[in-house]
């Protein structure tokens, strides 16, 4: 896919992915995402089990839901960091937008998967989104899921 648009409508709607990965057991609810006068057309909440995984965690998945020309809004951008910031911080841990598929205990904040994140945040720092696919490709946003990983296993460790 050459475009982010393109692979956030590959399956009809544009559908923003964002999961937590924290230590709390409850959920941000839909009006918790009218941000800046901003908010998704929908909202759904998906929890993912982490019976399989080694580290003791909660891990939650939402789907935003965005009509498609919304995607060309400039303020989406500062909108999606805003919403990562909330759900980092309720959480209480780290927050990420990802494409659908991108998902797998294993590669969380790996190289190989670093083309498929485009936004993250962990508690209390900066959120960060990049709005650009030849930005996910490069080395330098590998580095920095790299550094979101090492406080994964810093502050969840196996």
């Amino acid at each position: 896919m050459t475009s982010l648009k393109e692979a956030l409508t590959w399956n009809g709607p544009a559908v923003v992915l964002l999961f937590t990965l924290g230590r709390r057991e409850s959920s941000l609810d839909e009006g918790q995402f009218d941000i800046l006068g901003m908010r998704p057309d929908e909202v759904d909440l998906f929890p993912v089990s982490t019976e399989s995984w080694d580290r003791q965690a909660v891990v939650q998945a939402y789907d935003l839901t965005f009509e498609e020309e919304r995607l060309d809004d400039p303020e989406l951008p500062g909108y999606l960091r805003e919403c990562l910031r909330k759900a980092s911080a309720h959480a209480e841990g780290i927050a990420w937008l990802t494409f659908e598929g991108a998902f797998h205990f294993d590669h969380l904040f790996t190289d190989d998967i670093a083309d498929q994140v485009y936004g993250y945040c962990v508690t209390g720092e900066e959120p960060v989104v990049v709005w650009d696919r030849e930005i996910m490709k490069s080395d330098r946003w590998k580095r920095e899921i790299r550094e979101v990983r090492s406080v994964l296993d810093r502050d969840f460790p196996a």
